[in-house]
């Protein structure tokens, strides 16, 4: 018998339905956090070259791109303290998999990414929620602290935010870590990592190079702007990332999305043009919020959260017209709106609309 069912992804609202009821060429895509710039030119070359061989099955081993991890990142890592997945999500779900059975409890501090219920829940474990908290809602450690019961196997944490683009600072991740049972790992999901710029963001690989409990979860899809690809990783000490790892299947990952992840890695120089890029635009955005008057979060990732005063899904729907897609939020956050940094024609779109509906 099946204990918990889900039902299948919804399919929202796409730019080509968009495109058709309002007669418009282009639609900006602002509601899922991808990069507008795509990939590095080296993975498009990775790909063509890889797609020659599609007939030969990949890999049985994920080894040349933990190995290709480890050179880039160095800090003393090695292959074996990474685990891979068919992106972020996959790699926090390898991690459930492994660690976490019926009545375990798992810590995690709402407003936070939605998908962390789902995994939680198919293993059957307990959600322990702790609010965040303030005006820029970050993680309430004491109240964290106070949660943990020895059923406790997991605390996650979004860092920076989704859907708040906030962080917590190195001196509270510090006290979190230290104060932290021994049997208790905590997950630090860090998806956006590349766009930090606050000098106070914790330097989490240093906690796994001390051999702390602590686990890092990157992916690929958002600053290397390849979320079609589905491919991310963890950073643990090896004896956890080597039992996470051990939940692969054989030919776990397909050549496309080895290749490309490679060949992402490996262009460090492009990854940091877009985030360029996209810190500019972000900047940019923010500005005119101010001159609107129109609250937002200080946001550390490539996207921001607004309040436009009312609920947000109206805001959402009558920006279609404009082209624009965003990303309303619901229950406390109702009257908030999460948009996603686009090119400078996709960012001045978005304002233009904005001002008009508000």
């Amino acid at each position: 018998m099946i204990a918990k069912t889900y039902p299948r992804p919804n399919v929202r609202v796409t730019a080509e339905e968009i495109k058709e009821k309002y007669n418009l060429e282009t639609v900006y895509l602002m509601h899922q956090n991808e990069s507008p710039y795509g990939p590095s030119p080296a993975v498009l070359e990775a790909i063509q070259k890889e797609a020659a061989s599609l007939n030969y099955y990949p890999s049985m081993s994920d080894g040349a791109l933990r190995d290709t991890l480890a050179e880039v990142l160095g800090r003393g890592l090695t292959r074996d303290n990474f685990w891979t997945g068919c992106s972020g999500y996959e790699t926090i779900e390898l991690l459930a998999r492994a660690y976490l059975g019926a009545e375990d409890e798992v810590i995690i501090t709402p407003p936070t990414f939605g998908a962390y219920n789902k995994m939680i829940g198919l293993q059957d474990s307990q959600i322990v929620q702790v609010p965040l908290t303030g005006p820029t809602f970050v993680p309430n450690i004491d109240a964290i602290l106070a949660a943990i019961t020895e059923k406790t196997k997991l605390v996650l944490l979004c860092n920076p935010g989704n859907p708040t683009g906030s962080i917590l600072v190195a001196a509270e991740m510090d006290r979190l870590v230290n104060a932290l049972p021994d049997r208790v790992i905590l997950v630090s999901d860090d998806v956006y990592h590349q766009f930090v710029r606050n000098t106070e963001y914790p330097d989490s690989i240093q906690y796994v190079v001390n051999g702390k409990n602590v686990v890092l979860i990157h992916t690929f899809s958002k600053a290397y702007g390849m979320a079609g690809v589905r491919v991310g990783y963890g950073i643990a000490k090896p004896e956890i990332a080597n039992h996470i790892g051990g939940m692969h299947r054989g030919f776990h990952h397909n050549r496309l999305g080895m290749a490309a992840a490679i060949a992402a890695a490996n262009d460090q120089a492009y990854l940091q043009e877009t985030v360029n890029k996209l810190l500019d635009g972000k900047k940019w955005i923010c500005e005119q919020l101010d001159e609107l008057d129109i609250a937002y979060i200080p946001s550390e990732t490539n996207f921001i959260l607004m309040d436009v005063g009312r609920p947000s899904q109206i805001v959402t729907e009558a920006l279609y017209a404009y082209g624009v897609i965003t990303r309303p939020q619901s229950g406390d956050l109702e009257n908030y709106l999460r948009v996603t940094v686009s090119t400078p024609e996709g960012n001045a779109q978005f304002i233009k609309g904005l001002k008009a509906i508000l």
